[in-house]
């Protein structure tokens, strides 16, 4: 960006994280911001789309930029270990009251290769992708969408895991009552370019990066560990973190020996 791009650009962010456009409120023009400013509207033009990369604002063909309806940043606490209430298994403890925007969808698909290769199911094969738009208690716009990916021989052996509901507790409680034994869960945590359902979805621009949170869960079958369900939860970069407590092995206990 050019000098009187980013003059711009740090002045509309200020103004925004001030108040001064409220969240779903209508930025001006890049004609009258242009004015406001003294620079060319090109110029203004930029600056309003750094902010969208940033995750300040929600751009829409032959529509004006609107500020966002939710605080730029949130942080998903992950801690390495997994929480328990009267709905089941949870991950996140500031998003356990979270909930899905719409009706959560089933459908059997084929899925990204890096989850079929996970599950351990050849590439190209359909399987039930359980998808979920989820949000803060009240929203009405989706901050994560999480897919839950279960492979066929699943399906077969416990088919509520197919179910629209599947009972209390989820499909994990579902697995653990069928094998009889607890789940074990391995996360990965990346960052890519997003889809054009995450785009939609998420409302953001495809220059936007998505955080993307892989979790496998295992569990013994016939003397293997074997993967069950691949959850892959993904959100705008801009708007999210990863937190995590850093905990001392071994080799680094504290008072130090010689």
């Amino acid at each position: 960006m050019t000098g009187a791009t980013h003059q711009v650009a740090d002045s509309l962010r200020a103004a925004i994280e001030a108040g001064d456009y409220p969240p779903g409120g209508a930025l001006p023009s890049a004609a009258e911001l242009a004015e406001t400013y003294g620079v060319a509207r090109a110029t203004a033009q930029k600056a309003v789309r750094q902010l969208a990369t940033e995750g300040y604002l929600t751009l829409t063909r032959r529509h004006p930029a609107r500020v966002k309806e939710r605080p730029r940043h949130l942080t998903v606490v992950r801690d390495r270990l997994v929480y328990r209430d009267e709905v089941g298994y949870f991950f996140d403890r500031n998003a356990q009251d979270w909930a899905a925007v719409e009706k959560p969808s089933r459908d059997f698909t084929v899925p990204p290769s890096h989850i079929a290769d996970l599950l351990g199911t050849p590439r190209g094969q359909d399987l039930l992708a359980r998808r979920r738009l989820m949000g803060p208690a009240g929203s009405t716009t989706a901050h994560q969408v999480a897919i839950s990916y279960i492979p066929m021989w699943v399906i077969a052996e416990i088919p509520a895991a197919s179910a629209e509901k599947a009972g209390p507790g989820g499909i994990y409680d579902r697995f653990e009552e069928h094998f009889d034994e607890a789940l074990q869960w391995r996360e990965t945590v990346s960052a890519r370019h997003p889809n054009e359902d995450e785009q939609r979805t998420l409302r953001i621009p495809a220059g936007s990066p998505v955080l993307v949170v892989t979790r496998e869960a295992r569990i013994t079958r016939d003397g293997a560990l074997v993967a069950v369900e691949v959850n892959e939860t993904s959100m705008a970069a801009s708007q999210f973190g990863v937190s995590y407590h850093v905990e001392r092995d071994e080799s680094a206990a504290w008072p130090r020996t010689a």
